[in-house]
């Protein structure tokens, strides 16, 4: 959660330094936050999700939350790095969140990924590390080079991610 966090602050202080006042979407009522264009709204939600425990989250929050740390990570660092940093926070929800907001492809590569890799959700402890060698070494005891490769051919996730919240935005 505090990853997710510090990237999302690092988009605002970039954006915010490129002439963009996203600062303001921290102070906005949710009622206001839906009314922005998609592009803004998703940020905005995002800042106030950013600040809150996932597990205090209610279920669209969640389902917002997940879709984008797995695309802030996978498109960073990859899958290995998603299970990883949120393995103990949203990494377990991530398949519900996909069949939720409609991403069916990622979903198929994703359980394919995980599958292909014994990997459990429920048990992620493996990839819960605190060293940056021993997380290094994930991604050689992990093979998720094939999802990684494909994951940025598939449709755009922000594009279902906003589609569910434009959908959901009394859960906001």
């Amino acid at each position: 959660m505090k990853k997710l966090l510090c990237l999302i602050v690092a988009v605002v202080m970039v954006l915010t330094l490129s002439g963009c006042s996203l600062l303001r979407y921290g102070f906005m009522d949710v009622e206001d936050i839906v009314k922005l264009p998609d592009d803004e709204m998703t940020v905005a939600l995002l800042m106030q999700l950013g600040e809150q425990d996932f597990g205090s989250l209610n279920e669209a929050q969640k389902v917002v939350y997940t879709a984008t740390a797995l695309e802030l990570e996978v498109l960073n660092g990859g899958v290995v790095q998603f299970l990883s940093n949120e393995g103990n926070g949203c990494a377990p929800y991530v398949l519900e969140a996909l069949e939720k907001i409609g991403a069916t492809e990622h979903l198929a590569l994703l359980q394919d990924a995980l599958e292909q890799n014994n990997v459990d959700l429920a048990d992620l402890s493996a990839f819960i590390t605190e060293d940056v060698e021993e997380f290094s070494k994930l991604y050689d005891q992990y093979d998720f080079d094939a999802f990684d490769h494909a994951y940025e051919t598939l449709p755009s996730m922000p594009d279902y991610i906003r589609a569910y919240i434009r959908a959901h935005e009394l859960d906001f």
